[in-house]
């Protein structure tokens, strides 16, 4: 109750007194060098409207702490320019010749076939299992375009990319990995100008490395396509390799 009084008190004391504004001078900090021209905008690809990254750099740098960025945006994309990607990534893709799928499709609704004879044929007949041909297949045996690609991406047999016309396989099983097969790798990719699972650029060649090709009695095991078989492969030996089959395909 005492307390209460004393405030009263203050308060009506205070009352009849001028008041008095203080105005203190505007003081501007300077942003850090590391923030200056961060500012980004992306385009959404539906109507090519550009938007805010929503960096939050803004909101960090404010010297008076003002900005709330809101991090919800109005743009259902799964990533900037995604869909403008994958749409242009299509068109680029080269266009199969889809009449090969005849046949394959008249023996799996005649013979049977299970969707991996279909698979395995579909990769003989283009050498890799192109997407417009996947799609085309998910329509007529009524599989789901994503049943396909889960059978597809499973098995190491299958290829979704064009492949060179000798493809390079060296072993990487144990017995292949403790005889050198990593140098022996390494010395295909150097002399071929290709990491493991690409393609050389005029499709000649194609290298790869698998766990086993089952001919431990060889290590370290290279193989050229499906049939021919190279043992006791040394890194020397690898690069002789490479130029003896540029020169079948009349390449110095």
């Amino acid at each position: 109750m005492l307390g209460m009084l004393k405030a009263l008190k203050t308060t009506v004391r205070h009352l009849p007194m001028k008041k008095i504004t203080v105005q203190y001078p505007e003081e501007r900090e300077q942003l850090p060098e590391r923030s200056r021209g961060l500012f980004r905008t992306i385009i959404d690809p539906a109507s090519d409207d550009p938007r805010c990254r929503a960096c939050t750099l803004c909101e960090t740098n404010c010297p008076v702490q003002v900005i709330r960025v809101n991090y919800e945006s109005k743009y259902e994309l799964p990533a900037p320019n995604e869909a403008r990607i994958a749409a242009v990534r299509a068109d680029l893709q080269p266009k199969p010749d889809l009449a090969l799928l005849g046949p394959i499709l008249d023996e799996y609704r005649d013979a049977g076939w299970g969707m991996m004879a279909v698979l395995q044929h579909m990769q003989e007949a283009y050498g890799y299992l192109p997407r417009l041909a996947l799609t085309e297949i998910a329509v007529q045996t009524g599989t789901s375009l994503s049943q396909l690609y889960g059978v597809v991406s499973f098995y190491n047999q299958f290829r979704l990319s064009p492949v060179g016309k000798h493809i390079i396989t060296v072993c990487h099983g144990t017995a292949c990995h403790v005889a050198g097969a990593p140098l022996i790798t390494a010395a295909f990719s150097e002399e071929l100008g290709i990491e493991v699972g690409k393609t050389t650029k005029d499709r000649l060649f194609t290298l790869q490395a698998v766990s086993c090709v089952g001919a431990c009695a060889l290590a370290p095991v290279v193989r050229v396509g499906d049939d021919e078989t190279h043992g006791r492969m040394t890194p020397d030996k690898a690069r002789s390799l490479v130029r003896d089959l540029r020169k079948l395909e009349g390449l110095e």
